[in-house]
């Protein structure tokens, strides 16, 4: 697996404007399936396009900062998503280069001071929330307006959502070389078949946790995180514990993981973070 180092977290949420809420309301009374739930059933059925959305507005803007720096082309950082869910749209992000921690240190410190490079990307804030509310409010609209010309509805607002747009580039600041000589396993984790819980049990706060769970009748030996159901815990407190529903889980085709089978199973959980990867390995009775 190739390694990744966060250089800052992105936290973006979508909400539908008051003018949009009640135009859905008249698309609720005609019946339309994108008015449910205010809306929020149309967020979530196309959650993968806000994902490319967000990576294809964003991603340009940034890459070309770093290129200014005169960063490598094979190391220019990509825009990756963890998570996205409902309330009403709610997106966590990174920003992201393609190496080991102590690369990207070597290779951030060869192109300017790292609270400098951390300023740059913060001040990209507007320029990010800008491209992609104006994409995202295309699509939406395209979608909307479909809906409303069969059913002879209104014409939607023009741009029927707003956006919350965080850049927290704090992650860049504690890129150091120190970071690559600690390896340390302070953790406990649990499994049922409904839940999943990691507890740190550190003095140290851990961040940017990543979770990939496994089901099989029979004893993995080869584990691939892609092939996983993912999660992603932001941040870990010294004794803190995190409790998910394994239905928040879900992988690469957005398929929640579920334990129904009525019959034993073996359940393997990947934990990455900074330090390294570890793996839990379970087998739950009927």
């Amino acid at each position: 697996m190739e390694k990744e180092t966060i250089l800052a977290k992105l936290h973006i949420s979508m909400k539908y404007s008051r003018t949009t809420l009640n135009w859905l309301k008249k698309a609720k009374a005609k019946k339309l399936w994108l008015a449910k739930e205010n809306g929020a059933v149309f967020f979530s059925e196309f959650r993968g396009q806000w994902e490319r959305t967000l990576v294809k507005s964003c991603e340009p803007i940034i890459q070309s900062f770093f290129k200014q720096l005169d960063c490598p082309p094979d190391r220019l950082p990509r825009v990756v998503v963890y998570e996205s869910y409902p309330g009403s749209w709610i997106m966590e992000a990174a920003i992201v280069m393609f190496a080991s921690v102590g690369t990207a240190y070597t290779i951030l410190k060869g192109l300017s001071e790292l609270p400098k490079i951390a300023d740059g990307l913060t001040e990209l804030k507007d320029r990010l929330k800008e491209k992609f509310t104006g994409i995202a409010n295309e699509d939406i609209r395209g979608h909307f307006a479909s809906s409303a010309q069969e059913l002879g509805l209104p014409e939607p607002p023009q741009n029927p959502a707003v956006t919350d747009f965080v850049i927290d580039a704090r992650p860049i600041l504690s890129i150091t070389p120190s970071e690559m000589k600690s390896h340390k396993v302070h953790l406990s984790v649990g499994v049922s078949r409904d839940a999943f819980t990691l507890e740190n049990l550190g003095d140290d706060t851990l961040h940017d946790i990543r979770i990939g769970l496994f089901k099989s009748d029979s004893e993995r030996n080869q584990w691939s995180y892609a092939d996983s159901y993912m999660g992603n815990i932001s941040l870990l407190s010294s004794q803190q514990t995190v409790t998910k529903n394994l239905g928040d889980f879900r992988n690469a085709s957005r398929q929640p993981f579920l334990l129904d089978e009525p019959h034993p199973l073996h359940v393997d959980c990947w934990v990455q973070d900074v330090h390294g990867i570890y793996l839990f390995m379970f087998y739950l009775e009927d």
